[in-house]
């Protein structure tokens, strides 16, 4: 390909279209909205933690924790303490999850609330 002075450019491969082969392997990597996952979301994870599934809960610790300690962390300031009281707040989550509503919000809204009264 050449540009408008007429010099040779290399092909840019980013621009070509996809075949419709790679374009199955995008749509399958990627949810594409309007299509249910096939991976349970938290509020169906909580529900799960709160009749004691322990692999749900590894699931939504996996989804929280980061969240969690993130905003423990931006309240005390202090990187040993916040993890302690992290960890105490996830524990928090597991004992009490039989009290979470969907209803009145998130899963994570629910868990970053515990840690945020736990922080504070």
């Amino acid at each position: 390909a050449s540009d408008q002075s007429g010099r040779q450019s290399a092909p840019n491969q980013f621009l070509e279209p996809m075949t419709s082969r790679e374009e199955t392997r995008v749509n399958q990597a990627v949810q594409i909205s309007g299509v249910p996952s096939p991976e349970p979301d938290l509020q169906e994870l909580m529900v799960l933690v709160a009749r004691g599934d322990q692999d749900a809960f590894a699931r939504v610790y996996d989804a929280v924790s980061g969240p969690v300690l993130g905003l423990v962390r931006s309240v005390l300031r202090d990187p040993a303490q916040s993890e302690e009281v992290a960890q105490e707040v996830l524990v928090e989550g597991w004992r009490t999850a039989p009290r979470f509503q969907a209803s009145r919000g998130s899963a994570m809204n629910w868990v970053l609330t515990l840690a945020h009264h736990r922080a504070v």
